[in-house]
C-alpha cells in the first residue's frame, strides 16, 4: 500500500489574517499547539485523514509542504536520496509525537516525511496461571 499524504504546513506572513482567511474561505478551524517558543496552529480541515499546520514564515521563499506518513523515516529518506532527492531538513524528533524530515525532489518540489512514534500500550499483560 502506498504511503499517504497525512498533513500539510502553510508558512504565512500574518498568522491572524491567514487564519481568518482560511476559516472564511474553506471553513477550517484552528487550535494553537502547545509548542514553547514557537507559534504553531493546528488546522482542522474537517477530514479525519488530512490535517494541517500553520506557522510564521522565516524566509519569503518558503511555500506549503505536504507530508507523507511513512513506516520508517530512515528507510524513506534513504530511498529518496538514492532516487535523486535532496534532504533540506534532516530527520528531527518532535517530542512525544514522531519524527519529520523534508526534502526537495528532482523538480524542486518540497515534500515532507512523517513517522509517528509508536503508541505505548496501556494494556497490561495478564499474570500467568499455574
Amino acid at each position: 500500500m502506498p504511503d499517504k499524504i497525512s498533513h500539510f504546513e502553510l508558512p504565512v506572513s500574518d498568522l491572524a489574517k491567514s487564519r481568518k482567511f482560511y476559516n472564511k474561505v474553506l471553513g477550517w478551524k484552528f487550535t494553537k499547539a502547545p509548542m514553547p517558543g514557537f507559534e504553531y496552529w493546528l488546522i482542522d480541515t474537517g477530514s479525519k485523514e488530512v490535517g494541517g499546520g500553520m506557522y510564521k514564515k522565516t524566509d519569503p521563499k518558503q511555500g506549503p509542504v505536504n507530508y507523507a506518513s511513512v513506516k520508517s523515516i530512515d528507510a524513506t529518506v534513504k530511498k529518496f536520496k538514492s532516487a535523486g532527492g535532496k534532504v533540506i531538513s534532516p530527520k528531527q524528533e518532535i517530542p512525544e509525537v514522531g519524527w519529520v524530515a523534508i526534502g526537495v525532489d528532482h523538480e524542486g518540489n518540497s515534500i515532507g516525511f512523517w513517522q509517528d512514534k509508536p503508541k505505548r500500550s496501556s494494556r497490561r499483560k495478564a499474570p500467568s496461571k499455574r
